[in-house]
């Protein structure tokens, strides 16, 4: 490690950056915000983005992508990439601490780190876990390279993160055993389940619905109503919708982010017409997406609002990934549950995972089981 520098990336290193990512990934990475020249340089002058890069001899060997968002006090460490010759020296780990404590020697509170790793290997776990990252789940198919690939998800908790947790609730029995494998992991205390809440069932059927695909367009419409509050399942702090499904009379609209390249799809909030069966409008979401070429979708809900997430259980997403603490309001952190929908057919034979990941993988497939016998709110 002597002769490799670490540090900050700096627009002078977009062509190189650009370099290493198509070079270790033959040309197949799906973010192209990583591989296209004019997209790394908007990534390198954008305030609450962090990129940081490896260095032997004014050539870039390594590469990690962070971002930070100060409402919450989290950040994302992702796209970690390291030249093949240089593996095996924990280049990607020093990356991550260099780069949280240049986040924190500037100024920036961090409560929480989180990061997905691949699965290919149980290399990269292995690191977070000696860094102190929990395992908190796993995403099946959820981006294609050269094959489709599951990803794992890690947290790492600083400060007084989990003592500020809001555990006033209890849990959705369909959570439970998803649950109790981080609680363990993290040392949580249990949180009791229950199958009586505040029961709402709106079953109007839902309207012809049609997509606009018109990035500047959507993004600017989702400013606005989120500003006004008029959106919900919109917390899902590093994705911008670049697609809008919508009614013709615009009293339902859901907001997506659609990666092109690989079909990977975020649901990034949702105005919805209160007449309207919500687990209807989610089945009839999937299956528009799952026509235009869509092979996974992904969001993200409160793990105390038990009607919605008994709804997003209805229209066959699959609770994936539980996240203690994630976002922040007020003197408050607040769980979220991970839930995900593929159209691939799962396959696991070449892949690693390490320890607690197993479990939630046995999870993952003992629930899609239960959706398709129609039963997973029984939690048998």
């Amino acid at each position: 490690m002597s002769n490799v520098i670490l540090r900050h990336a700096s627009l002078d290193d977009a062509v190189k950056i650009v370099t290493l990512y198509n070079k270790v990934y033959q040309g197949s990475y799906p973010d192209q915000t990583l591989t296209d020249y004019n997209q790394v340089v908007k990534l390198l002058t954008e305030p609450h983005c962090f990129i940081y890069v490896g260095v032997v001899e004014n050539k870039i060997i390594a590469c990690l992508e962070m971002k930070y968002s100060s409402k919450s006090e989290i950040i994302k460490a992702a796209a970690a990439v390291v030249d093949p010759k240089f593996r095996g020296m924990n280049i990607t780990q020093k990356l991550i601490k260099r780069g949280l404590e240049y986040v924190l020697e500037n100024g920036h509170k961090v409560s929480l780190v989180y990061s997905t790793t691949r699965t290919v290997n149980g290399a990269a776990q292995r690191l977070t876990e000696s860094m102190g990252f929990k395992k908190l789940g796993v995403f099946p198919n959820v981006h294609k390279t050269v094959e489709y690939e599951t990803h794992t998800l890690a947290g790492l908790f600083l400060q007084d993160c989990l003592n500020k947790r809001y555990v006033d609730f209890k849990m959705h029995p369909a959570l439970r055993n998803i649950y109790n494998i981080v609680a363990k992991e993290c040392q949580l205390d249990p949180i009791e389940t229950t199958k009586v809440w505040k029961y709402k069932n709106f079953d109007g059927d839902v309207p012809d619905l049609e997509f606009i695909d018109a990035p500047n367009f959507v993004l600017n419409k989702y400013n606005k109503i989120k500003n006004n509050n008029d959106i919900d399942l919109a917390f899902f702090p590093f994705h911008s919708p670049s697609t809008l499904i919508t009614s013709e009379d615009g009293n339902i609209e859901v907001y997506l982010y659609i990666n092109e390249i690989d079909k990977h799809c975020v649901i990034t909030g949702v105005k919805i017409d209160k007449t309207v069966s919500f687990e209807k409008l989610f089945k009839k979401v999937s299956y528009m997406l799952r026509d235009k070429g869509v092979r996974y979708i992904e969001m993200i809900v409160r793990a105390n609002r038990l009607n919605i997430i008994d709804k997003i259980i209805g229209s066959k997403f699959i609770p994936s990934g539980y996240v203690p603490a994630f976002q922040l309001e007020g003197d408050k952190r607040y769980d979220y549950v991970v839930f995900s929908r593929s159209f691939q057919i799962l396959d696991f034979e070449d892949l690693s995972f390490e320890g607690v990941n197993r479990l939630y993988v046995d999870e993952y497939i003992k629930n899609w089981m239960r959706i398709a016998f129609g039963n997973i709110n029984k939690n048998e």
